[in-house]
């Protein structure tokens, strides 16, 4: 993968089918928030959760932004902006068999 910044292995089935457990996800750190892909799925390094693998799209206001799960089984969850340390983007994923 050309253009990224780091690589980390998906645990657990919040993001299946998309992702499953023990992929590897390829990503790009945004430099600036202003430059997320609603959407789109992200890594969110977070102070209290760790790192996450969700789809984000705005929360209700600005000081919150909507993570959602690919699987049905995981409701969506709000996280709030002041909680996040930083967010990069999925740019592939390398899947064994």
């Amino acid at each position: 993968f050309n253009g990224i910044d780091f690589m980390i292995r998906v645990k657990g089935g919040s993001m299946y089918p998309k992702y499953s457990s023990g992929d590897i996800i390829a990503c790009r750190i945004l430099k600036d928030s202003k430059f997320i892909q609603w959407n789109k799925c992200h890594v969110i390094a977070t102070r209290e959760q760790g790192l996450l693998v969700k789809r984000l799209k705005k929360g209700h206001n600005d000081k919150f932004i909507l993570a959602i799960s690919d699987n049905k089984e995981y409701d969506p969850f709000e996280i709030p902006t002041n909680e996040i340390t930083g967010i990069a983007l999925v740019i592939g994923v390398i899947r064994l068999e």
